[in-house]
């Protein structure tokens, strides 16, 4: 049975999805679709994740480590779907992105072997396909190859920068910069790497689409905003759409490598001036999603559009504008 079949009453119903890193951002948005879209849905929780999120949502909640095959092998009774989402980003330590990134997909993997569950949606990242690769970057490709040789029905989404309201991290670093730092906006080198910032709710309705499509097997897609632009103009345009005035101060490129290398010790390894988070923010970060269009009707929001509904004001152009890649 896929994620879609089954009857009841005469009425169409759905099977029941395992959803990984359900409590992190993206989880919380997905487990909410699922719910609307009438799949039941059981989300895996870290231990001492809060719950409050999914609380009051018509869920299951069961508690289990990716990175612990022993504490995740009783939640799989009645599958027919993953949707692995759970990730560890930078800046947190190389050492746990492997892991979790690694080594949590091939356990998720193998439970779903176990488990008879034939189909799984891997939420992989823009990172996989960077000129130079990052720890996190690596994790990825090596977790979509395990992905992809897994024998499973799967399908790898490749988001960009996810963004919306409340997140994702990285896009929240930027608003709480312009929130928290007066009269300047610091931006660690030339600030020149080009961007296709994601809706978060675009990338969930790309999720809800292939979960139960088999046109979708055994593909992988790019799921990209609709709007390019560099990391400089970004900048500029949270700013004009939060009606404040920075003046953006870049700091060379080997400068902050230097620093990073003087400061790392001291300042942790979930800094982001560290050399792995550097190379990740210097990087193009765009993704052409015109095979997502052409298979799915996949039809993303502007930055425009999504700073005026976070902000509520559009900026005033944004320097590079739309109709990216696949836009």
């Amino acid at each position: 049975m896929t994620a879609g079949e089954g009857a009841e009453d005469g009425a169409r119903t759905r099977a029941l999805v395992l959803v990984t890193g359900a409590t992190s951002y993206l989880g919380r948005f997905l487990v909410r679709r699922l719910v609307q879209a009438s799949y039941r849905v059981r989300c895996l929780a870290l231990p001492d994740d809060a719950l409050e999120p999914l609380a009051a949502l018509p869920v299951e909640i069961v508690r289990g480590d990716v990175t612990r095959l022993d504490t995740l092998l009783e939640h799989g009774n009645g599958v027919a779907a993953i949707v692995h989402t759970a990730a560890a980003i930078l800046p947190n330590p190389a050492t746990l992105v492997q892991r979790v990134n690694v080594e949590g997909t091939r356990n998720v993997l193998a439970c779903a072997k176990r488990w008879g569950v034939p189909r799984i949606v891997y939420l992989s990242a823009v990172s996989a396909v960077y000129a130079r690769l990052n720890s996190y970057g690596r994790s990825k490709v090596e977790a979509e190859r395990l992905v992809r040789e897994s024998g499973l029905r799967y399908t790898i989404l490749r988001p960009t920068m996810v963004y919306g309201s409340g997140g994702g991290l990285h896009f929240a670093k930027l608003v709480a910069f312009a929130e928290r730092i007066p009269l300047i906006f610091p931006v660690l080198g030339p600030g020149t790497a080009r961007l296709q910032p994601v809706w978060v709710d675009d990338v969930i309705d790309a999720i809800v689409r292939v979960l139960d499509d088999p046109r979708a097997y055994d593909l992988t897609y790019n799921v990209s905003g609709a709007t390019v632009l560099e990391f400089r103009a970004l900048v500029d345009a949270i700013l004009q759409a939060q009606g404040r005035r920075r003046l953006r101060i870049h700091a060379p490129l080997w400068a902050c490598q230097l620093a990073a290398r003087v400061l790392g010790p001291v300042l942790g390894p979930r800094s982001f001036l560290s050399s792995e988070a550097l190379l990740g923010l210097n990087e193009d970060a765009t993704l052409d999603h015109a095979e997502l269009a052409r298979d799915f009707g996949f039809r993303p929001r502007t930055m425009e559009s999504g700073l005026a509904e976070l902000f509520g004001r559009r900026p005033r152009r944004i320097e590079g504008g739309d109709n990216g890649p696949g836009a």
